[in-house]
């Protein structure tokens, strides 16, 4: 049985997501698509040092780690789809 504050706090995690610029939104979901460091910063025209400070902003924007945790939370809340 889950809880209030539970299904609270999931939705509290899912707007996370919105705190994200249209920028930073086009970086997550290239990464999602595993587009590579050189292909994203060809892509967008950004250096490899933007990239990874804007990944690194939308690491703790969203709560997670890594990667995978980037990854795992784009799919868990349904922003793109197997």
């Amino acid at each position: 049985m889950t809880s209030g504050k539970t299904s609270l706090k999931a939705e509290s995690n899912r707007q996370r997501f919105n705190l994200l610029t249209k920028h930073q939104t086009v970086i997550v979901f290239m990464i999602c698509r595993e587009k590579t460091v050189g292909e994203i910063t060809r892509k967008l025209g950004i250096s490899k040092s933007t990239f990874f400070n804007t990944r690194l902003t939308i690491y703790k924007k969203l709560g997670v780690k890594s990667t995978v945790g980037l990854v795992k939370y784009v799919y868990k809340y349904k922003y793109l789809k197997l």
